[in-house]
C-alpha cells in the first residue's frame, strides 16, 4: 500500500489535510467551527425515491424516561422546527418511548399513531428521497428564542405551541371516541372545577423541577373558589391514590376522579415506569394520563402547581378554546436548583 492509499484511508488524517489546505477558506472555516451541533447546519439523507419534491423532517422519541406530555412537548417543538422550514414532519414513536408496546397496538409499532393521527402524507421515511434528522440542538434554539427554559414559560411560548397542536396534532378515531365519553359519562355538562396534583418522583427534587404543591395548598385554594363561583363538581387528576382519599374526606362525594385510573399506593416512584399483568399496560398508562389532560382542559376552571401536563393542557386549551380557563390557579412554589438530574436518575439511564 502506497503513502496516498494509506492517508486515504484513515479518516483523521484526511481530515486534518483538508483542513490544512482549507485553512484559509472563511467558508471552510465556519463550516468546520459552527456545523457540529448547529442547528443552521443541516445534513441531509437520500434514502431512496419517494416523496421527491419535498424535504422530510424526521422526529422520534425524544427517550431518556420523559412522560408522556414531556414527549409530546418536545414533539412540538420540533415540529415547529421543521414547520418554520417548509420540511414535511414525519413523527415515529419507538421502543425508547416510555409507553412503547412491543407487540404494537391494532397492528401498529408507532406509539405517536396509538393516539394521535399522522401529522402529514408522509407514511415511512425508509425509502425518502429527502430527508433531515432531528438533533437536541434544533430543540434548543427552538426553547432560547421564547427562553422556555424552565417550566415557567411566556404566553408568547404558549400560543407558538398552540399553532403547532392545532395544526398537527388531532387523536385518531378510537382515542377520540373514547375521551369524548369518558368525559361525558363522569362530568356530563355540570360546571366542574378541575385539579390537578403531581405527587410520586415529583417529591424527588430534580433539578429545574418545580417544588411540589402541597396538598392542603390545593386544598385551600379548591374551598375558595367552590364556594365563591358556582362550581357543582371536582375533578380530580391525581397519580395518587391517597390524594383521591385526602380530597374525599375533604369536600365528599363533589370529588369525581377516573377509578380505573392506574396509582400510586405509596412507592413514591412515577407510574410511568410502573410494572403490571393488565393488557397494554403502557399503552393505557398513555390513555389514562391524556383523558386526564382532555378532562383539565375541557373543565371550567383548574387549580394545579406546574408540571407537564398542566403546560400541555394550557396549549390545548389555547387551541381549542383560545382563552384560558375562567378561574387559572396556578400555585409556584418555585424550582429546584442542584446537582440532582433526572437524566442521571436510575429510569432515564434505563432507556438509553
Amino acid at each position: 500500500m502506497g503513502v496516498m492509499d494509506f492517508l486515504r484511508k484513515s479518516e483523521k488524517l484526511v481530515f486534518w489535510n483538508r483542513c490544512r489546505i482549507h485553512a484559509g477558506n472563511a467558508d471552510f472555516r465556519k463550516m468546520v467551527l459552527e456545523g457540529y451541533h448547529s442547528p443552521d447546519f443541516l445534513e441531509m439523507h437520500h434514502c431512496g425515491e419517494e416523496y421527491k419534491g419535498c424535504t422530510v423532517y424526521s422526529i422520534q422519541e425524544t427517550g431518556n424516561g420523559i412522560g408522556f406530555f414531556a414527549e409530546l412537548g418536545m414533539t412540538l417543538i420540533k415540529l415547529y422546527f421543521a414547520d418554520e422550514r417548509g420540511f414535511v414532519p414525519h413523527v415515529c414513536w419507538g421502543d425508547r418511548y416510555v409507553y412503547y408496546e412491543p407487540d404494537g397496538i391494532r397492528g401498529e409499532k408507532n406509539a405517536f399513531l396509538h393516539y394521535f393521527r399522522p401529522v402529514s402524507e408522509v407514511v415511512s421515511i425508509e425509502h425518502a428521497a429527502h430527508v433531515v434528522c432531528q438533533a437536541p440542538w434544533h430543540c434548543e434554539q427552538v426553547k432560547a428564542l421564547y427562553g422556555a427554559v424552565s417550566y415557567d414559560v411566556s404566553q408568547a411560548y404558549i400560543d407558538a405551541m398552540a399553532d403547532m397542536l392545532r395544526k398537527y396534532i388531532n387523536y385518531n378515531d378510537e382515542t377520540k371516541k373514547y375521551l369524548e365519553e369518558e368525559y361525558d359519562r363522569l362530568l356530563g355538562g355540570r360546571k366542574t372545577l378541575a385539579v390537578h396534583y403531581r405527587g410520586t418522583d415529583f417529591n424527588k427534587g430534580y433539578n429545574n423541577h418545580p417544588v411540589p404543591v402541597q396538598v392542603e395548598q390545593e386544598i385551600q385554594k379548591v374551598g375558595e373558589l367552590i364556594r365563591g363561583n358556582g362550581y357543582e363538581q371536582i375533578f380530580l387528576a391525581t397519580d395518587e391514590n391517597a390524594v383521591v382519599e385526602r380530597f374525599r374526606r375533604e369536600f365528599g362525594e363533589v370529588v369525581k376522579v377516573y377509578e380505573d385510573t392506574y396509582r400510586d399506593d405509596g412507592s413514591g416512584e412515577s407510574i410511568a415506569f410502573s410494572k403490571s399483568d393488565r393488557e397494554n399496560h403502557h399503552y393505557r398508562l398513555g390513555l389514562e394520563v391524556l383523558r386526564d389532560q382532555y378532562t383539565l382542559t375541557n373543565c371550567t376552571g383548574i387549580v394545579c402547581g406546574y408540571s407537564n401536563i398542566t403546560f400541555i393542557a394550557r396549549v390545548m386549551r389555547r387551541a381549542w378554546f383560545d382563552q384560558n380557563w375562567e378561574d387559572y390557579c396556578l400555585i409556584d412554589n418555585g424550582l429546584f436548583h442542584n446537582d440532582n438530574s433526572f437524566s442521571k436518575s436510575e429510569h432515564a439511564r434505563r432507556q438509553r
